[in-house]
């Protein structure tokens, strides 16, 4: 697979992505520990009745009833434990073999068969027809709802000119000396992005990682539907996972805040940039800037307390990135302050008890301590002083963040002035965000 090909590794693949549908296998597998004897051969089915979900239904007689069971009371009694889980695996009528993942199933027993059934991880599959390649590659897709505006933004920005008739579908975006090539599939609402691997972009690392920048742009849980990762040598490993579900609620979370379509150079450059970010971190995980934003779109379907919370601590989050937990402030006299702490140190009162003394010491010390160094506020101070973040941004989450972090509800109910300072908060998520990614002024 190389990003220039038509068909590429999930060319063959796509019709897996579809739901609802579902896939009979003729065989299947319910797998205890590794190297133990199978709970149970059988048949069933895979249902993928939204791109959300995955379920299945195992119908087969376990050929031993007590290793069976043995295996089930192992399970529930190391609940907490996830590689007691069991393993699903399947053969289509195709002949195509199937993993399935983790499952923990439910169970119907019978005389003649018993039922299992459950959720199931997605699918999993080997593609040995994936020509080699120098590098191999990574091919993503996503689903892009067709209500979001995110449809219209990369319908138009996922575009290339020809001479001879309308733009070509694709764009190709060049990191670091890398060409990533995206493809937007209006019929099918599928993004797809392809990369050949590099030291940049690894193959196993760069498909978790190519989807982050979408998140943070459009506020939105965007995962891969399916991933093709092709080997040099030859072949690939081909995933079907879960997509969850957009919600307009996260819209206004996403950094991406334009309404227009003239910002196609500066949406690429921002993609360009929040992925340069991630794959520099090398994280396996999402990188924590992302996670902040995973956990305010999950925020944004609550309550508006707990949204403002969420936005108010994940701002706090993105300042201990730019100015982590100790660093000293440069305008502070750190020798005069551990002139003092030594001074209070050296203090003693043989009036008082050693246990009253030792606390006051211990109380005295950490304030001088906190003083000499950065804090969330001090650091928004400096970046409302460099024109990174404005003086109402500043002053929304001073408010909003020492009322809701000690218990002071937010009115359940929009008002011009509540809508205000959580949009107040939202920017100035996005404007940490950016200087993150691009510093522009030193934090000491």
């Amino acid at each position: 697979m190389t990003p220039n090909a038509n068909d590429t590794a999930l060319t063959r693949w796509q019709q897996l992505a579809a739901a609802p549908q579902t896939i009979t296998l003729p065989q299947m597998e319910l797998l205890a520990g590794d190297r133990e004897p199978p709970i149970v051969k059988g048949s069933g089915e895979i249902h993928l009745e939204s791109p959300s979900s995955f379920e299945y239904t195992l119908s087969g007689l376990p050929e031993d009833v007590a290793y069976a069971l043995k295996q089930i009371q192992r399970q529930r009694d190391n609940r907490y434990d996830g590689l007691k889980r069991f393993r699903l695996i399947g053969t289509a009528t195709d002949g195509t073999e199937y993993m399935a993942g983790w499952t923990i199933p439910r169970i119907e027993t019978g005389r003649d068969a018993w039922t299992f059934s459950g959720e199931c991880e997605g699918l999993l599959t080997d593609d040995v027809n994936v020509a080699a390649s120098s590098s191999g590659a990574t091919e993503v897709q996503f689903i892009i709802p067709r209500h979001h505006r995110a449809f219209l933004l990369l319908e138009h920005f996922v575009t290339t000119p020809r001479a001879d008739g309308p733009p070509a579908p694709r764009y190709d975006l060049d990191i670091e000396g890398t060409t990533l090539q995206f493809r937007f599939d209006a019929r099918a609402s599928l993004l797809t992005i392809s990369t050949p691997g590099s030291d940049l972009l690894p193959l196993t690392l760069t498909e978790n990682w190519l989807g982050e920048p979408l998140r943070v742009l459009f506020g939105q849980l965007v995962f891969p539907r399916s991933v093709a990762r092709s080997f040099p040598k030859g072949g690939a490993m081909i995933r079907v996972g879960p997509a969850p579900i957009w919600h307009r609620d996260s819209d206004w979370t996403g950094l991406w805040s334009e309404e227009d379509l003239s910002g196609k150079d500066r949406f690429w450059r921002l993609y360009a940039d929040l992925l340069l970010f991630v794959a520099r971190a090398g994280d396996f995980e999402s990188h924590k800037v992302t996670k902040l934003y995973e956990e305010i779109i999950q925020a944004s379907r609550g309550s508006r307390w707990i949204t403002a919370l969420t936005l108010a601590s994940s701002v706090e989050g993105l300042i201990r990135i730019l100015s982590p937990r100790g660093t000293k402030r440069a305008d502070a006299d750190h020798d005069a302050a551990t002139a003092l702490v030594g001074h209070i140190r050296s203090w003693g009162d043989s009036s008082k008890p050693k246990a009253t003394i030792d606390r006051l010491k211990s109380i005295a010390s950490n304030a001088i301590h906190y003083a000499a160094n950065t804090t969330p506020k001090h650091v928004l101070a400096r970046l409302c002083n460099a024109g990174v973040i404005s003086q109402l941004e500043l002053s929304a989450w001073d408010k909003i963040r020492n009322s809701v972090a000690h218990g002071e509800l937010v009115s359940p109910y929009s008002s011009e002035e509540d809508d205000a300072l959580l949009l107040s908060l939202a920017t100035l998520l996005h404007a940490l965000t950016r200087e993150i990614v691009h510093p522009t002024t030193n934090l000491g």
